[in-house]
């Protein structure tokens, strides 16, 4: 089984789809078993990866996928907006473009993995459409009304009549309408996905545990370290969702999403030494890049952190 990874990207999250790239590569045994697909929404995504030249992956560039009906819907858009319209574009792109995938999976690019995500579909090997419940902890519980049950971050479709029927529903919607606001039972591109699990079948939640923990939820969990691997309570982490980390300079981020008084360190250490060395990767590549965030662009007054000291 060869599992196709999705990731669509602009240069504004070039450093952390470069350390979310290695956490994944280094997690699954298998380098023969997964192909990482790369939608690149600029030129200068396109030319910094390609001159990586990483393992496993494929770069598509943004005009491969686009039709005269998206470029219409992208003058209508923001970037971000855009980037979800494109998400089942995208996974049903490379499982017709590429018929040796069996599944594909779309990964956010603010992901990171510490163990194999391959469990996952090991411990569901006959659903269709994974979905991933976003768990908030009785604190976040009241977002639920607008960003909805299932979050879109981690969400994974098997090559079968289940999948291709889900995919093409769901490319419909977004087609229709998605933006960053809620409006009536829709937010972007996620909520639409709540309603899969009674429109299709071979539709289940990711019953995997360590899957998508994040600042909505992570205070539900004990984070401990044992054996170079993180713990969540007695389960193993597979992946933390770093929804809001932004990258200001080469030194300094920061939380848009502060909802805890400081990085927990068994998460964010490993993470903080990824994004330094996918920096470094980057500045050997081309050493006039720059993809980080303006803070007063943010919106955000949060607390500014060193990447390192």
């Amino acid at each position: 089984m060869i599992n196709g990874y999705c990731i669509i990207l602009s240069k504004f999250r070039l450093y952390q789809v470069v350390a979310l790239y290695h956490s994944l590569a280094s997690n699954i045994s298998d380098l023969k078993s997964f192909k990482v697909f790369i939608l690149c929404m600029d030129h200068e995504t396109y030319d910094i990866l390609s001159k990586l030249n990483l393992e496993n992956v494929l770069l598509i560039q943004l005009q491969r996928i686009e039709t005269d009906e998206l470029r219409s819907i992208k003058k209508g858009r923001k970037l971000n907006e855009y980037c979800w319209t494109l998400k089942p574009v995208f996974l049903e792109y490379v499982l017709k473009k590429y018929l040796e995938i069996d599944r594909v999976t779309h990964l956010d690019a603010d992901l990171y993995f510490y163990g194999d995500p391959t469990s996952i579909f090991i411990n569901q090997p006959d659903i269709s459409i994974l979905l991933s419940d976003h768990d908030y902890s009785d604190k976040h519980k009241y977002i639920e009304d607008a960003a909805g049950k299932t979050n879109s971050g981690i969400v994974s479709f098997k090559r079968d009549k289940h999948g291709f029927k889900c995919l093409k529903w769901w490319k419909e919607r977004c087609y229709e309408w998605c933006f960053d606001r809620v409006e009536g039972d829709k937010f972007g591109d996620q909520r639409y996905l709540n309603k899969a699990p009674q429109l299709f079948k071979g539709v289940s939640y990711i019953n995997t545990p360590g899957v998508n923990i994040a600042p909505w939820n992570e205070e539900k969990y004990k984070f401990t370290l044992k054996d170079s691997r993180v713990l969540l309570n007695k389960d193993k982490l597979i992946m933390y969702h770093f929804c809001g980390f932004r990258l200001l300079n080469k030194n300094e981020y920061t939380l848009e999403l502060d909802w805890h008084k400081n990085p927990i360190p068994v998460i964010y250490e490993p993470y903080v030494n990824a994004i330094l060395n996918a920096i470094t990767c980057i500045e050997k590549a081309d050493a006039n890049f720059n993809g980080f965030y303006k803070k007063s662009a943010l919106g955000t007054g949060g607390k500014v952190f060193r990447l390192a000291d």
